[in-house]
Formats: structure tokens, sequence, C-alpha cells
């Protein structure tokens, strides 16, 4: 053979060994891509239901008198982990990209891995620390193992409508078993569940309905979440109710000052600041010229009688105000630890269905300090910030920005009520981490192709 045809012999090889060479890339990234939707798809249907559905109130455990754990819950989420070990070791790259982005999350997890070391109860702290991790790593598996972000708001949507669909089934073919006297809980273990699981659904579903460029889409898709929002009315959730309302009312403002200059945004939160102090005034004015008390109408609220539980936790709190009682260490542990159960309190019975303070931030600031109050506000506040600039320069048909930053801030308002920011084996505890997670990875992107 001449030099010329082994010129070209060689040529074409080195063309044929690319171009294997880029299909099984392209191979590779499918299949990567198809796993982390499977994984994102599970984890959320697992989360949603929960490991025991259709159980209401609380197992108690007659050897120790403490709640029952599902035996199956640690090793749901080991598999779920284990899943998508493929994806994290053929991207372990862009796993060390989004744990960059992610800095200030990790190093508020390793202060909630050392306060496990002085843990009133060091067993339930050590495990739901540890699940938490895993949960952790769960949600960076799915930022780095999805790049099209378009799917992840579709995933997530078709997951809560799915949940939807089939908690509006079981009303319909099972209304007394369905119906509490409190609420519709549907599948779900209580009403309040299957209220947050329905604000979740309403609004991906309704992110998603935005995001649509067709009749028939926006047709499904705002079904669903009108369905979302009918389920959340029957489960009777106050807090969830109230959240959804409001961010709905605000939620165009938002979208709006987000894209306005940085002059019109700072004008609006100046008039909204004198806005407030203007009515405070007036309310205090007018009540001392009747001769009222202005505090009168706070001094009798209790929240259906939330502050009696906040002055107990806030009164634990005291007494370890900077390193706290350990991470997950404070409700539903070992009977013989837990501090509710010495007090003889209404909510502090052996059996008692109180387990959280009904406020992520006493919640978190009695169990991991003022260290890990200030972390977890200064995250989540971050992520909130990081939402709506993704909002600002993203397409405005960009569901996946608009539902990150309202889902952050429906977070922020429903941990005042509840108990849920970084709360392990919780449905908002599990959502607030993929909502950061995705925060901080797409954020990242776009630095990245500004650069």
């Amino acid at each position: 053979m001449s030099e010329l045809g082994v010129r070209i012999a060689a040529g074409v090889w080195r063309d044929n060994l690319v171009e294997r060479r880029r299909r099984r890339e392209a191979w590779i990234a499918l299949a990567l891509e198809r796993l982390a939707s499977v994984l994102l798809v599970l984890t959320l249907l697992y989360v949603l239901i929960g490991p025991s559905p259709y159980s209401r109130g609380l197992n108690i455990d007659e050897a120790t008198g403490g709640t029952e754990l599902s035996p199956i819950n640690r090793y749901a989420w080991l598999g779920l982990m284990a899943l998508g070990g493929p994806i994290l070791l053929l991207r372990w790259r862009r796993v060390i990209d989004v744990a960059l982005a992610t800095w200030p999350l990790i190093a508020l997890f390793i202060w909630f891995g050392l306060t496990t070391g002085w843990a009133l109860d060091p067993a339930a702290s050590n495990r739901r620390f540890i699940l938490y991790v895993v949960g952790l790593v769960i949600c960076v598996t799915i930022a780095v193992g999805i790049e099209d972000r378009r799917k992840v708001l579709a995933l997530m949507a078709g997951a809560g409508g799915f949940v939807m669909v089939v908690d509006a089934l079981s009303w319909v073919a099972a209304p007394g078993l369905s119906m509490t006297e409190i609420g519709l809980a549907a599948i779900h273990s209580h009403k309040n569940t299957l209220g947050a699981a329905a604000l979740f659904a309403a609004l991906a579903c309704g992110a998603q309905t935005l995001a649509q460029t067709r009749t028939r889409g926006r047709t499904i898709w705002g079904g669903l979440a009108g369905l979302s929002i009918l389920l959340l009315v029957a489960s009777l959730s106050k807090t969830s109710m109230i959240i959804l309302g409001g961010l709905l009312a605000v939620a165009p403002v938002l979208a709006f000052l987000s894209r306005a200059r940085p002059g019109v945004r700072w004008s609006a939160m100046l008039v909204a600041i004198v806005l407030v102090i203007g009515a405070l005034f007036a309310w205090t004015a007018i009540h001392l010229a009747i001769g009222a008390d202005p505090l009168g109408p706070i001094r009798t609220v209790t929240f259906t009688m939330r502050t009696d539980v906040w002055k107990f936790a806030l009164e634990e709190f005291a007494a370890h105000p900077w390193r706290g009682l350990g991470f997950g260490s404070f409700w539903d542990i070992d009977p013989r630890l837990q501090p509710s159960l010495k007090a003889d309190l209404w909510f502090a019975q052996p059996d008692a269905a109180t387990n959280g303070s009904h406020n992520g931030y006493i919640d978190l600031m009695v169990t991991t300090g003022l260290i890990g109050l200030a972390g977890g506000l200064a995250v989540l506040f971050r992520w909130i910030g990081k939402a709506w600039d993704l909002v600002r320069i993203s397409a405005r048909n960009d569901g996946l920005a608009l539902f990150l930053g309202i889902f952050a801030l429906a977070v922020f308002v429903h941990n005042f009520m509840e108990s849920s920011y970084f709360t392990a084996n919780s449905l908002f505890g599990f959502l607030i981490l993929l909502t950061g997670v995705l925060i901080d990875a797409q954020s990242r992107d776009r630095a990245a192709e500004v650069r």
C-alpha cells in the first residue's frame, strides 16, 4: 500500500475511533441521566408517601415507650443512595464542583456532625445525622446526573401530581379510611402531611404549567395543580393553605421585581418598610387614643397552643445556648432522656403526639445552638437570594428557577409554625436540601457560562 493509502487508512481509523468514543460517551450520558431521573422520582415518591401509608398517629414501641421506627426506612434510604452510585463514580469531577458550590451547606453539616458528640441521645442523633447525610448525597447525585434542568421540574411535578391522583382515588374509593376527624389524610399518616405534599405538588405543577408552550400541556399540568389545591383545602392544613395563598399573591410581584432595575427593587423595598412602620404607628396611636392596650390582641394569641411548646423549648435552649443538645436529639428520642417527658405539661404525656416544637427555627436552635441557627438562616437566605437571581437572568418560561425561588420561600414561612428545616426523615426536610443543592448547582452553571 502506498504512503498516501496508509495515511488515508489511518485517518479513517482515527475518525472511526473518535466516532465510537463519542457514541459511547453519549450513551453513558443518556444512561446516567435516565438513572438519575429514576432516582429522583423514586426518592420523591418515598418522601411524599412515606414507608407506612394509611398509618395514623405514632406507633409506640412497648419495649422502650418511644416511637416505633419503620424497619424499612434506613434500608430504603441506603438503597436509594446505592442506586445513584454509578453517577457519583462516573461524574466525580462534577460532584466536586457541586460540593464546592454548596460549601456553606457542607460547613453546616460538619457542625451538625460535631453536635452528635455531645448529644442528649447519641444513638438517635447519630442515626438521624447519618440518614440526613445520605439524603444530601442523593441530592448531589440528582444534581450532577440530570444535566437538562427542564427535566428536573417535569419529574418533580410528575411525582407530585401522581401522588395527588392516588390521594384523590383513595378519597373516592375509600372515604372512611382516607378522611380523619380533623381533615383529609388520604394515603398519608396525617392531614398535615397531605397538606405539605399538596403544597409541594401545587407549586411544582403550577410552575410546570407556566413553563408550557402548548395548550395541551397547560391543561394537563394546570389540572394537576388544581387537584392539588383541592386536596390541600380538604386536608384542612391551615399552615399550608395560608402559605400557598400568600405565595400566589406575592410570587408575581417578586418575579417582576427580580427582573426590574436595581433602583426599582430598592424603591419597592423602601416603600414596603415605610408601609409596615406606618401601619404599626397608626395601630399604636389609635389604641393609645382610645385607652386600649396595643399589644392586647397579641397577648391572647396561642397559635393553636403552640406558644406553650415554644416556651418550653426555649427554656431548654437557654441551658445550652451555643452548642445545643445535639442534632435531632430533643424530640422523639429515648423516653428516659427526652426533656419534655420529664415535665408535667399537657403536651408532655408519654403517649403525646408532640414530636416537635412546631417551629423549625426553635428546634434548630435547641438542638444545634445559636451557631446552628445562624448557619441555617445564612444558608437559607443565601438560597433564596440565589434562586431569585436565577429567576432574573433566566427565560420567562423557566419554570424550575421560579419553582426553586417560591419553594425556598415556602420553607422559610412554613418553619414559623412547623418543624421541617434541617429535620431528618421529613418531607420538607429533604425537599429543602434538594432545592438548595439545585439552586447552588444551577447558579454555578450560570456563572460558568458567563465566564
